[in-house]
């Protein structure tokens, strides 16, 4: 049975702005940034049965400021840093050998809680992952609560029931209740920055692959607001169900270079604006093709 680990790492780390070409990284708005070229933290446990790269903490680079740290204690099974994958130009990134479903001991996830709750019924969310082949697994949640019981009250994204699909489950009450989720679209395992735009008081919701919507469908609709964001868990989600009760995590098998959350919708064209320049920042900095340019100031 695993224990967990109390969240009591901070750090303070000043905020990095990039700048893509003609127009600045925006950072309003902006309440999670967690890149794996800055503020990691890993411990050589190779000894112990864990990896000489665990991750013991990842520092959030917004004005947030959250850490994120292993939600178990047990060291066989944590995340570990990729100090360079040659798919994203050499850039690091976190591994994660999860077997999807409820396999509550195969895998670990990290665990953040925002010193600042905030809304989330708009938003764009911005992840560079890879995702194996394996069904229903979860590279991150942003949620309410940490369990499965009570609802997530956040967004979700993940790999689908099928293992060659993904989707985005955003949540708005108990359980599954009071929720917009997408239909399920196609993705094969290459590194892909993916990208959701969502307003929850619409019931409305985008996914986006590497600047190219998807054009998926809702298969469920509500415009009931969200309980305010208070957890990141990356890698899985229902993480604080009762020790034992392995509830609906859904644990990853994957890569995770980067996410960053805006409480706000940036835009949605992928040549100009805010919503650009972040696209076009990932895309150049992981080397990934892609529809999103340089933007000009309008």
């Amino acid at each position: 049975m695993k224990k967990y680990i109390l969240l009591t790492i901070s750090a303070s780390m000043s905020l990095i702005v990039h700048s893509t070409g003609k127009e600045s990284f925006p950072v309003e708005n902006l309440q999670l940034w967690l890149a794996a070229d800055q503020g990691i933290t890993t411990k050589d446990n190779s000894s112990k049965g864990g990896s000489k790269n665990d991750i013991i903490s990842w520092v959030d680079q917004s004005k947030q400021k959250v850490t994120v740290v292993p939600a178990f204690e047990d060291i066989s099974t944590r995340p570990s840093l990729i100090e360079k994958i040659n798919e994203i130009n050499g850039k690091p990134a976190l591994k994660f050998e999860g077997k999807g479903s409820s396999n509550f001991d195969i895998t670990d996830a990290l665990i953040g809680k925002f010193k600042k709750p905030f809304d989330l019924n708009r938003g764009t969310v911005f992840l560079v992952a890879k995702m194996s082949s394996v069904p229903t697994i979860s590279p991150m949640t942003l949620s309410a609560t940490a369990n499965s019981k009570t609802g997530r009250g956040g967004l979700g994204i993940r790999r689908g029931g099928n293992a060659d699909s993904w989707f985005c489950v955003h949540y708005g009450g108990p359980g599954n209740g009071k929720k917009i989720q997408s239909q399920e679209s196609k993705l094969d395992t290459k590194f892909h920055i993916l990208t959701v735009n969502f307003d929850k008081h619409k019931s409305e919701l985008k996914m986006i692959v590497d600047g190219q919507e998807t054009g998926t469908e809702l298969r469920d609709k509500s415009t009931l607001p969200l309980e305010p964001i208070n957890y990141i868990q990356i890698g899985g989600h229902g993480i604080l169900d009762p020790a034992g009760d392995p509830g609906s995590e859904w644990f990853f098998n994957g890569i995770i270079a980067e996410i960053i959350v805006f409480n706000k919708i940036i835009g949605e064209d992928p040549e100009n604006g805010p919503y650009a320049a972040v696209g076009n920042y990932l895309q150049t900095k992981y080397g990934i093709s892609g529809k999103f340019s340089e933007p000009d100031l309008k």
